[in-house]
């Protein structure tokens, strides 16, 4: 049976400790969820079972030793590289026949020439798909392979992952899509920095999980408060032993000092209990700073072009409070839609209208708000505010002293994602419009979203294929663009 194995690797960046002793082992069929939250080390620990990054200790085995890996990474587009190449890299495959049948199978309507870096984010993640399709290999490393996909794309790799016959590892956030797919969930803990594997799938994961956090904190409660009863009951005798050498009988000095040794005793041979870890928390607050007006945005027979791509005429009016979901399949322009009732591209005809009292804050899909500034210099523009208070913000969603001075194209997917999160916080919005933005966002962080949508007063647009993620933030009205038309369904 080809098996993969990884066995006590850890790994530093500089002297932060990021893998800790972990072991995995990967078997032909195998389908393993790796979660945690972002930079505990799962991109890391794929790109070792890969053999792109060498652990500083243990090691990376196979057997047999022919076993193939495949590896795709979080960010697929690179630009000067077609289709067709990035196809050749990731799978292996040179016959121009089979690629092009993998991008059929995977509805990619784009040729093998087509560059690489002109695709939108559903294109690259159907390119993605099919380096899957036409790959044949013992083991597929998958890192967030579900970003940016339509259902259709989820649909489709859902099949594939539970239809192969390699070995599968994933990254993702997706709950839904680790439900169907994966039978055993690796957690990178936070604390210790290692792995917690559970032989079980994320539903029952995620119940178990539940229990055993209940079940340490009980027993961390138990030891805190006999500690503490102990701790208590050791002052007391002290001071009563204190008191009686001041004029007690010498017996009475002897027998509270025979007790406090033995109170003391019973502290030291106390057996010690750690404190369940606390990561960092998020607690978002999305609150408008002004009220907009009963129309917050409009677009009036407007129509779009960009290239040979035409979206339109589109009737669209945006209420206070209404809560939209932008819909439908990769390619039918649900970015080129809000880009147009945000004023980012040009109409070629009809009109765009803002609420005199609206105030825009958005999340967009490329992550990239901040451009090639140092993210604590973006953000404070963007926010307009001093840069102190900008550092005081961005540690609140997770980004410390050393993360705001870096330049913000080189954070990671997850960092660039809870800044922008935290620079829409920051602008006190009453129209916020969401990309896909539970991509690259961590299970926590997820969930806080999830929880702050709910109360928030605003208008609401989203472009999102999470499904849980779309339950919880509960629509009131649905557009689905259309080819080279929009329509509104209420």
């Amino acid at each position: 049976m080809s098996t993969l194995v990884a066995s006590n690797i850890s790994k530093s960046h500089g002297s932060t400790p990021v893998l800790v002793d972990v072991s995995l082992t990967v078997t032909a069929g195998a389908r393993i969820g790796v979660v945690g939250a972002n930079g505990i080390g799962k991109s890391t620990l794929l790109r070792i079972l890969a053999g792109i990054e060498e652990p500083d200790s243990g090691r990376v085995g196979s057997t047999p030793g022919t076993l193939t890996v495949g590896y795709l990474p979080q960010e697929v587009r690179t630009r000067g590289e077609t289709v067709g190449d990035y196809l050749v890299r990731r799978s292996g495959e040179t016959e121009e026949w089979r690629l092009e049948a993998a991008c059929r199978d995977v509805g990619l309507g784009v040729g093998l020439e087509r560059d690489l870096s002109g695709l939108s984010g559903g294109e690259a993640a159907r390119a993605a798909l099919a380096s899957i399709v036409v790959a044949r290999h013992d083991v597929l490393l998958l890192d967030e392979p579900t970003n940016d996909l339509d259902f259709a794309g989820l649909d489709l790799l859902e099949c594939l992952v539970t239809g192969s016959e390699a070995g599968i590892v994933v990254v993702s956030h997706d709950r839904a899509f680790l439900d169907r797919t994966v039978e055993r969930v690796v957690e990178l803990e936070e604390g210790t920095r290692s792995a917690r594997e559970y032989a079980v799938g994320f539903a029952e994961y995620e119940r178990l999980r539940r229990i055993e956090l209940e079940r340490r904190y009980a027993v961390y409660g138990r030891y805190d408060e006999r500690r503490r009863e102990l701790e208590q009951a050791f002052r007391r005798r002290q001071g009563q032993a204190t008191s009686a050498g001041k004029g007690g009988s010498r017996r009475l000095k002897q027998s509270l000092s025979q007790r406090t040794r033995s109170v003391e005793r019973r502290l030291e041979t106390l057996e010690r209990v750690e404190k369940p870890w606390e990561p960092w928390d998020l607690r978002l607050a999305l609150a408008p700073s002004a009220r907009g007006g009963d129309v917050v945005a409009r677009l009036d027979a407007a129509v779009v072009e960009r290239g040979s791509f035409r979206l339109g005429p589109i009737d669209l009016e945006l209420g206070a409070g209404e809560r939209v979901a932008v819909t439908g399949p990769n390619g039918s322009g649900k970015s080129t839609l809000l880009r147009a009732l945000l004023g980012q591209l040009s109409l070629v005809s009809g009109e765009r209208r803002l609420g005199a009292s609206t105030i825009v804050g958005e999340l967009e899909q490329t992550r990239d708000a901040f451009g090639t500034d140092t993210l604590v210099d973006g953000f404070s523009a963007l926010a307009r505010i001093m840069p102190a208070q900008a550092r005081k913000l961005l540690a609140k969603f997770g980004l410390g002293a050393d993360d705001v001075l870096r330049p913000a194209a080189s954070l990671s997917p997850g960092e660039r994602t809870r800044a922008g999160i935290a620079l829409v916080a920051a602008r006190g919005v009453n129209l916020l419009v969401l990309d896909e933005p539970t991509n690259h966002l961590d299970l926590p962080a997820i969930d806080e979203l999830e929880r702050a949508l709910e109360t928030y007063p605003g208008t609401l647009v989203i472009v999102s294929h999470d499904r849980r993620f779309l339950e919880a933030v509960a629509p009131t009205r649905f557009v689905t663009p259309v080819g080279a038309s929009a329509s509104a369904l209420a």
